[in-house]
């Protein structure tokens, strides 16, 4: 139980410590000195030779976090796997064993962010650097590098664009369809209470003058009109406008 946990800290640890010495390497890159590799970046190095070695210690960089990420991921399962049983759940579940988890996560983390960061400031400098010195082949291997990249950022960028565009154009239409079936049973709503209001009304006058009934039907037949007329168009308008 113990001696596995400590098997996987030492490995994580030695990890660790190699890949902080190659992201000094590769910070050192940059200013011409790094180690063993000082004496091919004097002033007369051509871009090509510092291209690969930036590539060299590259693989090696992602090579290191790659087996890291494997066995932080494979401490995470340990615990959790002594966590389930009831001789090495309290050991498990210790704070202390917990914090030790956490360190080397944030440790990772740490490094995978300071080799994005350094990685790329380098590559952007190998860039300016070939333009300058007008080699063209050199220029062309490093943009053939990124354009790769690039093109599916632009791609990426684009579907999301697509996306965002689709779910607004989704909700605008969900939402004028709730405000036209509103606005429907509203009209609706009107209409009974028409027709109601003209049956007690006929009714009620229906003792006096045909004038006066004559009116009144008029006067309803006009508003139950207006009434069928607005249910009609909210009805075209929820069949042509808002059929998802």
């Amino acid at each position: 139980m113990v001696e596995i946990w400590d098997d996987l800290r030492r490995r994580a640890r030695s990890l660790e410590n190699h890949i902080d010495v190659k992201l000094v390497v590769l910070n050192k890159l940059a200013s011409g000195t790094s180690g063993r590799y000082e004496s091919l970046l004097n002033d007369k190095a051509t871009v090509s030779s510092k291209q690969e070695i930036f590539d060299s210690l590259s693989a090696e960089i992602e090579n290191m976090i790659a087996k890291l990420t494997q066995i932080d991921d494979q401490m995470a399962e340990y615990l959790m796997k002594c966590q389930t049983n009831s001789r090495t759940g309290a050991w498990a579940s210790g704070p202390a064993l917990q914090h030790t988890l956490r360190r080397h996560r944030e440790i990772l983390r740490d490094y995978c962010a300071e080799y994005n960061r350094s990685h790329d400031n380098i590559r952007n400098q190998l860039q300016r650097e070939s333009l300058l010195s007008g080699g063209s082949n050199e220029s062309s291997y490093l943009n053939n590098r990124s354009k790769a990249s690039d093109m599916y950022l632009k791609e990426s960028e684009h579907i999301s664009n697509c996306d965002r565009f689709l779910d607004e154009q989704i909700s605008i239409a969900i939402s004028a369809k709730e405000h036209v079936h509103n606005q429907r049973m509203s009209l609706r709503d009107i209409s009974k209470k028409m027709n109601a209001l003209a049956s007690k009304e006929t009714t009620r006058f229906g003792h006096n003058g045909s004038g006066d009934i004559g009116l009144l039907n008029f006067n309803v037949y006009i508003c139950s009109e207006y009434v069928t007329d607005g249910l009609s168009f909210a009805s075209r308008a929820s069949h042509f406008g808002l059929q998802i």
